[in-house]
């Protein structure tokens, strides 16, 4: 199988996303790749959350900018998915990484603009991995193009959704190329098809979709040619789709 399967938010059908536990089920489950996401804290540390406040997945009503790093890891991140995984902390990225294997790779979804990016150079010195490993998503038009220009060795895919967008499939590549990044993630639609990834392919990018779960959605996202898949659900994906 070709295609890549990615865990999003770590193995998050059953652990809490975003946190140590689940990125550990995804590789004991045999990911290959996961995918997270992270924003910056008050005193310029970078944690993963999915979420620009805290509230959803710890109970707590505040905005991760305006926290510093010792108070986010007072919350408890776990006690919502179940009793389980209370005690549950939100981990920062040098965290994430340094419990990486060595084949794995992860997306880095860069929910914070501007300052997070610089903040990128000292965590990855810090973990020593290889910039196949380490690989850029974002929505965001302008980071997305700025941490490409400072990391050129690291893959980077702009995320979009096509509904939103309305792009032709010559205009989605032409995008891309404006844009000086490497592929595409795009939310799985209706609206994608083979059309879609060809004239992404054809441009020299590579076409990559989020998030797929069901095991018919997934077959049709290989039969098309996409690059990744990133699902809640990549132990069970993956044996679906063999």
């Amino acid at each position: 199988m070709s295609v890549k399967i990615v865990a999003h938010r770590g193995e998050s059908i059953m652990a809490p996303e975003n946190t140590l536990e689940a990125f550990a089920l995804a590789w004991a489950r045999g990911a290959r790749a996961i995918e997270g996401d992270f924003h910056l804290t008050k005193d310029g540390h970078i944690v993963c959350m999915h979420d620009a406040n805290t509230r959803r997945t710890t109970g707590v009503d505040a905005p991760i900018s305006e926290l510093t790093l010792a108070e986010i890891k007072r919350f408890d991140a776990g006690l919502w998915k179940g009793e389980a995984w209370r005690y549950t902390s939100v981990p920062t990225l040098d965290e994430v990484l340094a419990t990486m294997p060595d084949y794995g790779e992860i997306y880095i979804e860069l929910k914070s603009v501007g300052p997070i990016v610089g903040a990128l150079k000292s965590c990855f010195a810090r973990a020593g991995k290889r910039p196949e490993q380490l690989t850029f998503i974002a929505f965001d038009e302008a980071t997305i193009r700025e941490v490409k220009k400072l990391f050129p060795a690291h893959r980077a895919y702009w995320l979009a959704v096509l509904g939103g967008k309305g792009f032709t499939p010559e205009e989605l590549a032409a995008k891309l190329v404006e844009l000086e990044v490497d592929g595409v993630d795009l939310g799985f639609c209706e609206k994608v098809d083979k059309s879609y990834v060809d004239a992404v392919h054809a441009a020299g990018k590579t076409f990559h979709v989020w998030t797929v779960d069901a095991a018919y959605r997934a077959r049709y996202a290989v039969e098309i040619g996409v690059d990744s898949i990133t699902t809640n659900r990549a132990a069970a994906i993956t044996e679906e789709i063999r």
